[in-house]
């Protein structure tokens, strides 16, 4: 029986020599990809009015779900919850919405779907190539207007098995061995579905040799890329990293097509449930990063769009694709005009301290800092929450340069909730390895930010009296500058406070 599964295995990552694609691609931005909704307000309906401010904002397709791995307000995440009529019903609706007001579509699926216990799946296995490769083809029969279909192989409920774990097909063989084939059947099928469709693979909690190798060996046609803005998430801060250009550039040799993810909006991962947090700098310097990374095609929304909300970060991004040489300070200005003249001076300098607040926060200090700003403000914090799965990544590239990872704790490397938020314990019994200069550094840090969100709130205070219109935006912009400030500041002054303790 082994001898058999390892010919099998053999005979599915053996392949040709790589090709190279004589496709050719026009400039960056060719696609600017938004959402519908978010998962922290994901109930935004696929109405008239919503579409038409999204195409007004400079996008140009639209993802057909929120595609969040906890799935919020039950949106489709897997080929299998195309299953329900009712999903398939919904979806063709929105179909006729995109086409209505001229948008392209995308398709988001986590693919395979794996077991609920731990998601892990074999790509080696016929069955699960043949159930995989069928529902794409299947998808394109009952969903033909669909232009594009995306796929994550990490995360969406799909995880893959460990080269080194005990599945008798994949013990010994690389994922950079195994990606491609299995890949390449993917686009084959939606090719038998669709001709002229393009697959985009999300290569998310790979690392990045093997998604290096896997890029210079697969066949390039009908395949394309879709990459967050660093090693492997997408944020306000650090973008474009050494890993996202050294992959584009090895990608463009190829004819691979690449799009980048950022967040856009006044919403996003690191920041929920804040829906209002005004730094247009950051989304100007997130888009003028991936726009001037070669091999990049477009850019995607990642966290999701609430267009009826006033937002300065949207109007910015929406200035900039009008305008892409045009600096900063030109773009800007009109956008921070809509409030009246009184107030624009105080608006400008808020917007920019509140930017600077973000990048003096020590993100890179665990990845379970996201969605610090909704946390208690009696919450303990006499460590640094440290995080880490096993995956390539988190044991490759976000150990090296990304952030600090500490696997020390028995995170599971999929939690229950498949949302990837691992659990918040910061018992001080649990957390005294870490060394007081990481509680230093972090504490002073977020002081520091704490600090300048206080600054931004005083100006936004100042701003609402002043301006002539949007006061009740800029309310909301407060809002949520003071709930960072106050997080920022708990979280850096219980840190120092514990160093003592701890030692």
């Amino acid at each position: 029986m082994l001898k058999n599964l390892t010919a099998l295995s053999a005979a599915a990552v053996a392949r040709p020599a790589p090709a190279y694609s004589t496709n050719t691609y026009e400039g960056p931005f060719r696609y600017t990809i938004g959402i519908v909704g978010n998962p922290t307000i994901p109930d935004v309906q696929w109405s008239d009015e919503q579409l038409s401010l999204i195409k007004a904002a400079g996008f140009n397709t639209l993802q057909l779900s929120i595609a969040w791995a906890s799935k919020p307000a039950g949106e489709v995440l897997n080929l299998e919850d195309l299953d329900n009529p009712k999903n398939v019903k919904e979806w063709h609706r929105r179909v006729d919405q995109a086409r209505k007001f001229g948008f392209r579509t995308l398709a988001q699926f986590g693919l395979p779907k794996g077991p609920q216990r731990d998601a892990t799946t074999c790509i080696l296995d016929p069955s699960v190539r043949q159930d995989c490769a069928t529902r794409l083809r299947h998808f394109f029969e009952d969903f033909p207007e669909v232009d594009d279909v995306m796929i994550y192989t990490y995360d969406q409920l799909a995880w893959l098995c460990s080269q080194f774990g005990d599945c008798p097909r994949c013990h010994g063989i690389p994922l950079s061995k195994r990606l491609p084939g299995f890949l390449e059947l993917m686009v084959d099928a939606v090719q038998e579905g669709n001709r002229g469709v393009r697959l985009w693979w999300e290569p998310w909690e790979l690392s990045a040799g093997q998604t290096y190798a896997i890029v210079e060996t697969i066949r390039p046609d009908h395949f394309g890329l879709i990459v967050h803005n660093t090693i492997a998430e997408v944020y306000f801060v650090n973008t474009t990293d050494h890993w996202v250009r050294n992959l584009a550039r090895l990608a463009r040799r190829r004819g691979i097509p690449m799009i980048g993810e950022a967040f856009l909006s006044g919403s996003g991962e690191d920041i929920a449930p804040l829906t209002h947090l005004a730094c247009p700098r950051l989304v100007y310097e997130e888009a003028d990063a991936l726009r001037k990374t070669e091999g990049i095609v477009g850019i995607k929304e990642y966290y999701g769009l609430l267009p009826q909300r006033h937002c300065p970060n949207l109007e910015l991004f929406t200035a900039y694709l009008t305008a892409l040489d045009t600096p900063f300070q030109d773009l800007i200005r009109p956008v921070a005009a809509f409030y009246g003249p009184a107030s624009t001076e105080h608006i400008l300098e808020a917007w920019e301290l509140t930017a600077q607040a973000m990048e003096l926060f020590p993100w890179d200090g665990s990845w379970t800092l996201r969605g610090i700003f909704g946390r208690s403000e009696g919450q303990k914090w006499r460590a640094v929450p440290l995080a880490s799965w096993i995956t390539p990544s988190w044991q490759a590239n976000r150990r090296a340069f990304f952030m600090v990872t500490d696997e020390r704790q028995p995170y599971p490397h999929v939690p229950e909730d498949y949302g990837m938020t691992p659990p918040w314990r910061n018992e001080c019994e649990e957390r005294l390895f870490e060394h007081p200069w990481l509680l230093e550094d972090a504490g002073l840090r977020a002081l520091a930010a704490g600090q300048r969100f206080d600054q931004a709130a005083s100006l936004l205070n100042s701003a609402i009296h002043e301006a002539s219109t949007g006061k009740q935006n800029l309310y909301a912009q407060k809002k949520d500058v003071i709930q960072a400030a106050t997080a920022s500041k708990y979280f850096g002054q219980q840190l120092l406070d514990s160093i003592h303790w701890s030692q």
